[in-house]
């Protein structure tokens, strides 16, 4: 089929192509308008000590002790994506977990370790409270596990997690980009049901 066949196929039908593109736009600037407002807020981690263990030891410029917060670090991202941890820090917001399986618990948290003691979490929600005090209980239980790695508490100067307060910001689809994800998918799917439409009318 030549370019000039194409052209023409597309000039007979412009309406219908017109029509679906205008269709996807307008679904997408619907969709857009009618979006529940949610919220994602990212909580940054520090990884400290307790206490400081006198030692006449030579530490490398204290390569031994970075070393060690690094590997701890990657501890508690893991314990993030656990749905026993993730679960204790829902029952310490007085959440219901119930709902969520242990897959969906396993994503609650998305965690990572940005340096050797600083951990960036992000997670999301429809209340802005409601995730202050996951930040503030997730730092509560992930400090009960901490604790539970010191038997008897025989290191003094142990870790300790340290959390700020959330960064909370609403997380929506702007209409610019709802509007030009639309238009771009009316201009492919018309393309294909123009010609599709052109192929079974002359089959007839």
């Amino acid at each position: 089929m030549e370019l000039r066949e194409i052209v023409e196929i597309f000039r007979k039908q412009r309406n219908f192509y017109l029509g679906i593109v205008l269709l996807f736009v307008f679904t997408a600037w619907l969709w857009q308008r009618d979006q529940g407002v949610s919220y994602q807020a990212t909580l940054l981690l520090n990884i400290g000590r307790a206490g400081v263990s006198e030692t006449t030891d030579y530490t490398y410029d204290s390569f031994y002790r970075l070393q060690a917060d690094e590997r701890f670090a990657d501890t508690v991202v893991r314990w993030l994506t656990t749905p026993r941890v993730v679960e204790d820090i829902y029952y310490e917001s007085r959440l219901n977990p119930t709902g969520l399986d242990a897959k969906a618990l396993g994503a609650v948290f998305s965690a990572g370790r940005l340096s050797s003691q600083m951990i960036t979490v992000k997670y999301g929600g429809a209340d802005p409270k409601v995730l202050e005090e996951l930040a503030r209980s997730a730092v509560t239980v992930l400090n009960r596990y901490t604790d539970t790695l010191n038997t008897e508490a025989r290191e003094k100067s142990w870790f300790v997690v340290i959390g700020s307060d959330p960064v909370i910001r609403e997380r929506h689809i702007s209409p610019e980009l709802a509007l030009g994800v639309g238009l771009v998918l009316g201009l492919f799917v018309g393309f294909w049901l123009v010609l599709i439409r052109h192929y079974w009318s002359g089959k007839r």
